[in-house]
């Protein structure tokens, strides 16, 4: 008997696995595929190398500004795929001994539930195990969703990330995190990219002025952006891909590529679990849980994309540990208000808490503070003086309430801003800190500087 069986070894499924075992819980996870699920294999972990070849390949091409001169710099496809695979694998191998070393029991297997307290695992050599559990875990994750006609005309992400060449003219469906990311990436690599977004703006769900500034630096790099733009159709004429799209005004767009990438969403995966036989509520959007990540099914708990509350890997890894703490009797409720969100485009950008729409739609007063790169010292000496530092406050309370940061090193930079939205700081305390000279973090200061008597390098309008 297991205190709990977790199905699906994502970095909420794993994460869950870890916690429940440092409780002193006897604890077994099963996952079919590759542990570290979609995130590690085919998500988060192989996109975000690819990133890092794509800017060192930029990099090395400005090099000349810096003082640096190297002559012919080419991209070698092959060993940028080396790189990603290199460090999928080990990554893997660490998630794997870090179940082996907290005594969790791995099944290389996939899972039913046929009632509640009970799994049964389609094992790999054909044999099936049935596993009794006092709790059960589902962590299943998430899959693309696809437009039935682009069925055999359009590559997933997943393809995307084997590709061994460098596609001349590539034409990205969705101007979504994962579109965008991949825009980035092959713009980089040589690729002419063009996103086309159904939405009045790229990345809908980010503050809107970080997403029309990102959106205005990624097109002086080349990249065609065509939003309020609805694709209608995609075929195959000779050897090459077109795609008929809608524009806003009614009138028919043509684009023409030599792939096609289809980035319109994911959905929740219900791993083949007959959720309507065990009685547990889901709609489209996931499996319905309250606050402690428990279903409608007393023994019978939810984490991660397979819930659809964040479809990020920290939030499903926050979600684990919440939902096991409860298990072995230590009450939290999941706190959604500050989870940084993170696109690793080029530049980044992250954000976390309101945005300034939310705000207005919330009916929240809130002071804005911004400070630019182009005068914080440490990112002129990098030559990446692109973006700003965009912090939101409670005009009643002075609170930080929300943070938004487009530029180098953005997604560590955010932390900041959750730090302060999670503890309920305000402006008066924040301005007290002293940080390092000359660092990134000092823009941040200076916009926490802003929602008083203004940024100390940075001439006031006032």
């Amino acid at each position: 008997m297991f205190d709990v069986v977790v199905i699906g070894g994502g970095p909420g499924g794993y994460v869950a696995a870890i916690k429940g075992a440092q409780m002193g819980g006897k604890i077994a996870l099963v996952e079919g595929d590759a542990l570290g699920g979609t995130c590690l294999n085919i998500g988060c972990i192989p996109t975000k190398a690819l990133v890092h070849c794509a800017t060192t390949y930029l990099d090395a091409k400005r090099g000349s500004e810096f003082g640096v001169e190297a002559r012919d710099v080419t991209l070698n496809m092959e060993a940028v795929m080396a790189h990603k695979r290199n460090t999928v694998q080990q990554l893997v191998s660490g998630v794997e001994k870090l179940l082996e070393g907290n005594g969790v029991t791995v099944y290389k297997g996939w899972a039913r539930i046929p009632a509640p307290g009970k799994v049964e695992v389609s094992l790999e050599d054909g044999s099936t195990e049935t596993l009794e559990a006092k709790n059960i875990v589902i962590a299943t994750g998430s899959k693309h969703f696809t437009l039935p006609f682009l069925q055999g005309h359009a590559v997933t992400s997943d393809d995307l990330l084997e590709l061994d060449y460098v596609p001349g003219r590539l034409c990205i469906i969705g101007g979504g995190v994962i579109g965008i990311e991949f825009a980035c990436i092959f713009s980089a690599f040589g690729s002419e990219v063009t996103v086309i977004e159904l939405l009045p703006s790229i990345l809908p769900n980010t503050d809107q002025e970080i997403a029309r500034r990102l959106a205005l630096l990624l097109r002086r790099r080349g990249i065609k952006i065509h939003t309020n733009t609805q694709v209608t159709e995609v075929r195959r004429e000779g050897e090459i891909e077109v795609v008929l799209a809608k524009a806003k005004d009614g009138s028919e767009v043509r684009f023409e590529a030599d792939l096609v990438l289809s980035a319109v969403g994911r959905v929740p995966n219900f791993g083949g679990i007959d959720l309507d036989a065990l009685g547990v509520e889901y709609d489209k959007k996931g499996i319905k849980v309250d606050g402690r990540m428990a279903t409608n099914v007393p023994g019978i708990w939810a984490i991660g994309d397979v819930v659809g509350r964040t479809q990020l890997a920290h939030g499903a890894s926050a979600e684990g540990i919440t939902a096991m703490k409860n298990i072995f009797g230590i009450p939290k409720i999941m706190d959604y208000s500050a989870i940084p969100a993170c696109v690793f485009s080029i530049p980044e950008c992250a954000s976390v808490g309101y945005t300034e729409q939310e705000a207005k739609r919330q009916g929240l007063q809130v002071t804005v503070s911004k400070f630019p790169f182009g005068a914080n010292g440490k990112a002129l000496s990098m030559g990446a003086t692109d973006g700003l530092v965009k912090v939101l406050a409670d005009s009643a309370t002075g609170k930080v309430v929300g943070m938004h940061v487009l530029g180098a090193h953005a997604d560590d930079l955010v932390h900041l801003g959750s730090m302060a939205v999670q503890l309920g700081l305000g402006a008066d305390r924040l301005q007290e800190l002293i940080y390092a000279h000359p660092t990134l973090s000092e823009a941040v200061l200076e916009a926490f500087y802003g929602l008083g008597d203004g940024p100390i390098h940075l001439l006031s309008r006032r």
